[in-house]
């Protein structure tokens, strides 16, 4: 009789077990996997790195418990030039990152029209450019973009870095300026200068070999990449903030349990804030470092170049940009930013 009893409860415990493993079904266990996101940024010398991605990072890893990491590198370090971006989202080679704006310009054209040069009078239009542009333009053509983006982000003010002073603007005449954008190459251009498109990694070495004669660039890689070193001039084109997108894979984002995805929904209101925010402060402690080490600086534009910069924008910059991004530009621009900016494009 015992040893039935014994023989019983064994066959409970079995039995048990065994509806344990079948209650963990492959989706419940997948919940309680770590998962850990490639992600990729700009450069590891601004704090939309250092602050935002570590930020983002640390509140993902204590919502979730440890199942969402982000491991996060930038494009140097990878030794990308930023513009292969979208297709390594779309392949899912990497989860999430930075799609800088005029780094894919010439893959996305209609993506640039936030980015328009010569048009913004402060970094809070452009934020506000962005924010717009977004909702019209990047969300709908999410594809395009390598995924699902997400956020917009600033950063900071971009600048002329040269080796030569610039008193008038006729001193651009015949330079050799490293350039990000093509809206930068048309503005260049009819300033008489010549663009040279080059990564963030080979802008140093150019300069010092003469391969260029100045870069548009902003305070944090200057620092970062102690330009003081190879220039002596910094000058406002009213070139604005460079700025671009977080876009997560479409497939790294559906593939989040529901509730890791709640989570991070509810940190994005925070992220998008923030990725603005951080323009000021890198904006002031960049530029202070690199003044401190003897960089001549024109701060904002002299007043006497603002009426020819900005008829260069709406004139040469804007029109060039509606002829090769097709016939959506003209109207998505008149409805977005023509707002903000005070004109609108045939």
């Amino acid at each position: 009789m015992k040893r039935d009893m014994l023989i019983d409860r064994r066959s409970v415990l079995r039995m048990g077990t065994a509806g344990l493993a079948a209650a963990l079904t492959p989706a419940v266990l997948a919940q309680d996997k770590a998962i850990t996101w490639k992600c990729v940024a700009n450069t590891r010398t601004s704090s939309q790195f250092t602050v935002k991605w570590a930020w983002l990072t640390e509140q993902l890893a204590k919502r979730t418990n440890g199942r969402l990491k982000l491991d996060v590198v930038s494009f140097p370090e990878l030794g990308m030039t930023g513009s292969e971006l979208i297709r390594l989202l779309n392949s899912g080679l990497m989860d999430a990152g930075e799609v800088v704006t005029g780094y894919v310009s010439g893959e996305f054209p209609l993506i640039e029209g936030a980015q328009m040069v010569g048009v913004y009078d402060t970094v809070e239009q452009a934020r506000r450019a962005y924010e717009a542009w977004m909702k019209l333009v990047a969300e709908p053509n999410g594809k395009q973009l390598g995924g699902i983006p997400i956020s917009t982000f600033g950063f900071t003010s971009q600048m002329l870095w040269s080796k030569f002073p610039v008193n008038s603007l006729s001193d651009i005449k015949g330079k050799k300026i490293r350039i990000f954008a093509k809206g930068q190459a048309d503005y260049i251009a009819a300033l008489g200068g010549t663009s040279v498109s080059l990564p963030i990694a080979d802008v140093y070495s150019s300069l010092e070999r003469g391969v260029i004669d100045g870069a548009i660039t902003g305070p944090e890689v200057a620092a970062g990449f102690k330009y003081h070193e190879v220039v002596q001039y910094v000058t406002d084109l009213m070139l604005g903030p460079g700025a671009g997108y977080v876009v997560v894979s479409d497939k790294a984002w559906k593939s989040l349990p529901p509730d890791i995805r709640k989570e991070f929904e509810a940190l994005l209101p925070e992220l998008r804030k923030m990725s603005w925010d951080l323009v000021a402060v890198d904006n002031k402690q960049h530029f202070d470092t690199v003044l401190a080490r003897g960089v001549k600086a024109t701060m904002t534009a002299k007043p006497e170049w603002v009426p020819q910069l900005k008829k260069i924008a709406r004139e040469v910059v804007v029109p060039a940009w509606v002829s090769r991004s097709g016939p959506r530009a003209a109207p998505a621009f008149n409805e977005a930013i023509a707002p903000i900016v005070g004109f609108t494009v045939k």
